[in-house]
């Protein structure tokens, strides 16, 4: 793979906007390179352990600072500190949480039950290939920090990672910007009426969807880490209508299976929930 060193040695001209999506793509490409390789230790592996995606959530602390150029991280190891700031004259300007999921969770096989990492190719307990995927993966979003710093937090960021039916790896960046009325509300209601101050914001789900996400990178990768395509245009996601009841598509009036969020959005209200059950298991919609 060709470095921005080697290009610029011959002489290529690259525009800031050009430059930024190289370094982007060499990022990406470094990672999962890596990555690639624990993807072949998991599909052999014999102990049943995870290899692949782990530690994501730093990738993803860094590769947001590539994203903008003007950011830094806080230097913190897991402490009370915002992932991604901006300054100006030396002062707090911007901060943006930065929050990933991975779809590639461990799996259950279908014959004995036992949890099989994702990309293991048979039961070690007992030597079947059959499994059922789990889908239950989220965004984790702190709705008391939410407010506590609401006048810093403009922003944040999601960083999705999932492996789709054509043998492919998704990377998907989403932005969803902190004074979003419906995702204003749902952590309201999250804070005011649950023992507990995080929020379960699952992808592709009605919650997702609700808070007007904003595509800011889309990538596909294949098993040998090539890219096959790369986007990293501001897109706002359009709202997936599969999300909704029967009972909400009449109300709503809405008979298409994806809308403009700016179409639907004064039309979405908060789903009744019981806040503070156990944690079980979400359906959530697969993406393309």
């Amino acid at each position: 793979m060709e470095s921005l060193i080697e290009k610029f040695d011959k002489g290529t001209k690259l525009t800031s906007f050009n430059l930024k999506t190289e370094t982007l793509k060499v990022f990406i490409q470094e990672y999962f390179t890596s990555e690639i390789k624990n993807i072949e230790k998991e599909k052999k592996g014999l102990k049943n352990i995870s290899k692949s995606f782990r530690g994501i959530g730093e990738w993803g602390e860094e590769f947001v600072t590539l994203i903008y150029p003007n950011s830094i991280g806080s230097a913190s190891k897991g402490g009370c500190a915002f992932d991604n700031n901006e300054y100006q004259d030396g002062n707090l300007v911007l901060a943006r949480e930065i929050k990933t999921c991975c779809l590639m969770q461990p799996k259950e096989c279908i014959n004995c039950k036992e949890k099989v990492p994702y990309f293991q190719e048979k039961c070690i307990f007992c030597d079947k290939s059959n499994f059922t995927l789990k889908t239950d993966s989220r965004f984790t979003i702190n709705a008391k920090s939410h407010f506590e710093y609401i006048s810093l937090i403009k922003e944040y960021i999601l960083i999705l990672l999932e492996h789709n039916a054509s043998n492919l790896i998704l990377l998907k960046v989403f932005l969803i910007k902190s004074d979003n009325v419906y995702f204003t509300n749902y952590l309201k209601n999250q804070k005011d009426n649950s023992n507990s101050p995080n929020c379960n914001l699952v992808p592709y789900s009605y919650d997702f969807y609700s808070s007007g996400p904003i595509q800011i990178i889309h990538t596909v990768l294949d098993l040998k880490g090539n890219i096959l395509q790369f986007n990293s245009n501001e897109t706002p996601l359009d709202f997936d209508t599969k999300v909704l009841t029967i009972d909400e598509r009449k109300k709503m009036e809405i008979n298409v299976s994806s809308i403009p969020y700016e179409q639907i959005k004064d039309k979405l209200v908060l789903r009744s929930k019981n806040l503070n059950k156990e944690r079980g298991t979400t359906t959530r919609i697969k993406g393309n």
